[in-house]
Parts: C-alpha cells; sequence; structure tokens
C-alpha cells in the first residue's frame, strides 16, 4: 500500500515555496542575474508567493546605480510587470499601500538607458500610467508621474508619445494648491516632467494650449509654496515670456507679473533671480507688458535690489537687466520716462557700473548709453527730458563710469565705451583720476600694483605714474618698491 503523503500547502504549482523565497535576498546572483526561484515565484498561482516576488524585484531594482535594470529585462518579466498596472490586486497595483510595487519597479526600469526606457514603453506602460496619474491614491500617482517624468525625459519621440496620450493634462492635474506633503512631492514631480517636456522642444503654443500656464502662476503666487516648486514653476514660465510678444501676453494675462512680487522678494538668492529673470523678459516686450511691471509695482523692488551691496551679484544683474530693458523703451513714452525717473532708475544704473560682474557692468552700461542717446534726441523742454537730464547731472553715472574704465581689472572693450561715454557726455570726467575722496590711492590699485599678473601691474604702474601728487604714493609705501622696479628687466615696469 502506497503511503500516503501530507500536501505542504506553502508549495505552490512553480515548485518554489513561500519559506524558499523568502530566503532569497533582495540582490542579483553572483553573475548578474535574477535569481531563478524568483522568477518561478512571479508567475506562481499562490497570490502571496507573487506579492512576495514583486517586492523582491522592486527592491532589486532600488539597489544604487543602473546595473540591476537589465538584468530584470533579461527575465523577459517586463510585459508581465507593466500588466501589473491594471491589477485589480491592490498589493500589485497598489493603490493604497506605502510604496506601489509595480509603479516602483516601472519607473525604476524607466530611469534606464533610452533603450531600457524603450522597454517599459513597448509594453504599453504610458497609458496606464497616464490613467494611475489620476488615482485617488497619493502613493500610486506619485509614482505614476515619477515614472512618466523619467519618460519624457528620455527622448523628443517618447516625449512626443506621453504627450499623445494626454500626459500633459494628466500633469497639470497635480498642480493645484498642496495639503500633504505626498501632494508637494508630486506638485514638484509633475513641474519637472512639464520642464523636461520644453527642454524637448515643444512649441510655446501647444504650452499654452494645454492650460497649464494659470496653474504654474498661481504656484508662484502663492507664498506657501515651496521654494522648490516656485523656482521648477519659474523655470517653466521663463520658457514663455522668453519667446514673442503672444507667448508672453499668455504669461502676463495669467497674473504672472503680480506673482512675481512673491518671489522676488524670497531670501533664496536662485528663487529671487528666477523671478528677477521672468520681469527683465517682460520689460523687454511690448508696451502692454511694460505697463503691467510698472503698474503693479514690481520696479520698487528690482531698484532696491540693483542698488543694495549685500544682495548676491547674480541677482543684482537681472534686476539691472530689468531696469536697462526699460530703458530702451523711455524714448517716446511719457509714462515709462516717468516711472524710470521716479523709480530710482538713474542711480540704480549708476549702481549696476560697480557691481562685481562684468556681465552686469556690460549691461548697466547698455542702459545708460540708450538714455543718453535718447536725451539727445528728445525736444528740447519736455518736461521728462528736463527732469531726466537733471536727474543725469546729480547722479554718480561720471564718476563710476571713470572707475569702470581704469579699473586694472577690466581689459575689454568695456573701458572702451566708458571711455566714449565720458568723452561725448561728460568731459569734465575724462581725465584719469586715480584718487579716493580722501586723497589716497585706492586698494584696488595697490591690489592690482602687487598682483602676479604682469600685464594687471604694469597697467597700474602707469596708472600710478599718472598721479598728480606725490604724498599719497609716500603714504601708501610704495616708494621701495617703485625703486625697486628700476632694476626689473621688464622695460614696461621700468
Amino acid at each position: 500500500m502506497t503511503e500516503e503523503t501530507s500536501k505542504d500547502p506553502t508549495v505552490v504549482p512553480s515548485g518554489i515555496t513561500m519559506r524558499g523565497l523568502s530566503e532569497i535576498q533582495s540582490s542579483l546572483t553572483q553573475d548578474g542575474k535574477i535569481p531563478e526561484g524568483l522568477i518561478l515565484g512571479f508567475h506562481s498561482n499562490d497570490p502571496q508567493t507573487r506579492k512576495l516576488a514583486v517586492t523582491i524585484i522592486r527592491k532589486i531594482l532600488q539597489i544604487p546605480g543602473p546595473h540591476a535594470i537589465q538584468p530584470v529585462i533579461d527575465t523577459g518579466l517586463v510585459p508581465a510587470l507593466v500588466a501589473l498596472l491594471d491589477s485589480e490586486d491592490t498589493y500589485l497595483q497598489l493603490l493604497t499601500a506605502p510604496k506601489s510595487e509595480a509603479t516602483w519597479i516601472v519607473t525604476n526600469i524607466a530611469s534606464g538607458t533610452t533603450a531600457q526606457t524603450g522597454r517599459v514603453v513597448e509594453a504599453g506602460a504610458i497609458p496606464k500610467l497616464v490613467r494611475l496619474s489620476e488615482s485617488p491614491s497619493d502613493y500610486a500617482s506619485l509614482n505614476a508621474i515619477w515614472a512618466l517624468r523619467n519618460i519624457v525625459g528620455d527622448s523628443p519621440s517618447l516625449r512626443d508619445r506621453v504627450e499623445d496620450a494626454g500626459g500633459i493634462d494628466a500633469l497639470q492635474i497635480h498642480l493645484d494648491e498642496a495639503t500633504t506633503d505626498v501632494d508637494k512631492e508630486s506638485i514638484a514631480c509633475a513641474i519637472q516632467s512639464l520642464s523636461r517636456i520644453l527642454d524637448r522642444g515643444l512649441k510655446r503654443s501647444e504650452f499654452i494650449e494645454t492650460g497649464v500656464v494659470p496653474r504654474l502662476v498661481h504656484l508662484v503666487a502663492n507664498s506657501s509654496s515651496s521654494a522648490s516648486i516656485q523656482k521648477r514653476a519659474l523655470k517653466c514660465i521663463g520658457y514663455l515670456v522668453n519667446g514673442d510678444d503672444h507667448d508672453t501676453d499668455a504669461a502676463v494675462d495669467a497674473g504672472l507679473v503680480p506673482a512675481l512680487l512673491v518671489p522676488v522678494e524670497a531670501t533664496d538668492e536662485e528663487l529671487c533671480k528666477l523671478a528677477l529673470w521672468n520681469a527683465s523678459n517682460i520689460a523687454a516686450g511690448s508696451q502692454s507688458q511694460v505697463y503691467a511691471l510698472l503698474n503693479c509695482g514690481l520696479l520698487t523692488p528690482t531698484v532696491r535690489i540693483l542698488i543694495n551691496e549685500q544682495c548676491s551679484p547674480r541677482c543684482r544683474r537681472e534686476a539691472c537687466w530689468t531696469v536697462s530693458n526699460l530703458a530702451a523703451k523711455v524714448s517716446g513714452d511719457v509714462k515709462v520716462g516717468q516711472a524710470f525717473l521716479e523709480g530710482g532708475c538713474v542711480e540704480g544704473l549708476a549702481a549696476g557700473i560697480l557691481i562685481p560682474d562684468r556681465k552686469a557692468k556690460e549691461i548697466a552700461v547698455l542702459g545708460i548709453t540708450k538714455i543718453l542717446e535718447w536725451q539727445d534726441s528728445e525736444s528740447p523742454g519736455s518736461e521728462v527730458g528736463v527732469s531726466l537730464s537733471a536727474a543725469i547731472q546729480s547722479s554718480s553715472w561720471p564718476q563710476n563710469l571713470r572707475v569702470t574704465r581704469d579699473s586694472c581689472e577690466l581689459r575689454d572693450r568695456l573701458r572702451k565705451d566708458c571711455q566714449t561715454l565720458l568723452t561725448r557726455w561728460f568731459p569734465e570726467y575724462k581725465i584719469p583720476a586715480y584718487l579716493t575722496a580722501d586723497e589716497k590711492i585706492p586698494k584696488a590699485l595697490l591690489r592690482a600694483f602687487y598682483s602676479n599678473d604682469l600685464q594687471i601691474r604694469c597697467i597700474a604702474v602707469t596708472k600710478i605714474r599718472t598721479i598728480q601728487a606725490v604724498q599719497p604714493v609716500i603714504d601708501a609705501l610704495l616708494v621701495p618698491s617703485l625703486v625697486s622696479l628700476l632694476d626689473s628687466e621688464d622695460a614696461g615696469l621700468q
């Protein structure tokens, strides 16, 4: 009589037991492959065994580095893994669990190479992810957005497939006000996905048609938005205002200009810089766009940042761009001219010349040039023209232009531009002045004299030679060093 054996309920038809599966480590084999038992477990008819196999695959894909993606692809499981996004099993699809197993797996595979990302796309992941991005489960929707972000950032062709599947419409749903940390993460991820889509060449007109611009502007204006979210939103909007007037109108009409008042006052340097960058592009736009900037009071904090030496040079440079762009709009527009005058833009440009940033200096000189050229062409006696002329005469434009022209650190065309302005409009300042108000040699000139750069040192020696006073040179203790130059082999220093 054959001995009857009891059936182990944990043995599944695939030949792998729950106990055996649980002993498989969340790592690749020594030859870099997915353990065979894990594949058997995934194909099991036992739900618990299959769930455990899916969890272990997800953990393997979370190992730092991209080396785990290809072994999972080599198992041939990708279509089945993508199919889990439609699973009615809430664990496998994970609409409620803390970590969405199926969407986590697809997200990680989509973070690989173009070929690897293409495998999940060809398995039909995009429409499933778009659907899951609208899931009532915060975690499932967040992971779906992460996966879509990885796909759209891979290539233009995959970006187009996400767009065709309604991905942009799905992403903008997540740009509403956040109430939880997961909401905030969803918003940040959705904006980053949109940014990647824009980077891949989405037409501005198509971007406007999605209707996402007002939502982005709302995030910028909302002081409760994190700095990270505001920065990403400003980068997306910046893509529009960097286009033509029609594109910029879409952002301005959505309320961008008053919204910029929030980030422009931020202590976060990058956030403030992005806000001013958007403002400078608006200032270069149409009359209605410039008026919107003036009407909302954005010029006041812009000039304050430009003048404040404690502010970041990067922020001051963007503020200088805004004022310089406005300078080009003064001609023929009384309202802009009056705002330029009353807003302190004259002294703002004077401060811009002294910003320790070569590009900022160039921008300030450009704005000053525009105003001076307009002044020459302005009808004599106009109220704005007379007031602006008086403001220029009492400003520090000529002094600061002379300081820049005489700088030892600048060797390019900027010094020549400053000299041109001084010769034409401020001839009394064209003669070099290398002493401070208290008749001392400037520290910058002393640093240049002791520089290891021979060319800079030669320029400094030449400037010291032109000083029409002996005592400041003696007081600066330069005499011994100057005498030693007589032994120099460099003819320029001698």
